[in-house]
């Protein structure tokens, strides 16, 4: 039986790998992202703070809803101003940080913090077939998709997550 999409929630299939940064193209620094999270407790609500190359600040409240299958799953958005942005950080929970570069269609995080060193790679659509004709470039050294371990949420709640 198909699952009900929440009200004002979209779907989002997504796929995550590990990567070898020693085989990636080069990065520029200046184009990154910063991303910074706050998984508000208890709950799967994440407040994004993004820092644009510039300095401009964009401020989002998400729910990924827990998906079914590990590729695909609910997800809503609410876009902030820096006010409710201040209000919300002050909430209790667990953060996680990352510098976010594109490449192609995917995206490059290299994280920060107790996780420096850990790079992965993501690719995201709309639904499942679209997600898995990407092809998969040769930095990427395996596929974490099904693992829990290499999700935002997981990642903030435990600082020790092995890096590969």
């Amino acid at each position: 039986m198909p699952v009900k999409l929440p009200k004002y929630a979209h779907w989002v299939a997504e796929r995550r790998f590990l990567v070898d940064p020693a085989r990636l193209p080069p990065l520029n620094d200046a184009e990154a992202r910063l991303i910074e999270d706050l998984y508000i407790e208890p709950g799967r609500l994440r407040l994004r703070r993004i820092t644009l190359p510039g300095g401009e600040q964009e401020f989002k409240l998400a729910k990924k809803y827990a998906p079914d299958n590990p590729l695909i799953g609910p997800m809503t958005n609410l876009y902030l101003d820096a006010d409710e942005y201040g209000i919300l950080s002050t909430l209790p929970g667990r953060r996680v940080s990352k510098r976010r570069h594109k490449v192609g269609g995917f995206t490059i995080d290299m994280f920060e913090g107790p996780h420096a060193g850990l790079v992965t790679a993501e690719c995201e659509a709309t639904n499942r077939m679209a997600a898995m004709a990407f092809d998969v470039p040769d930095w990427c050294l395996r596929e974490v998709t099904t693992e829990v371990a290499y999700t935002g949420w997981r990642l903030a709640q435990d600082q020790s997550v092995p890096k590969g």
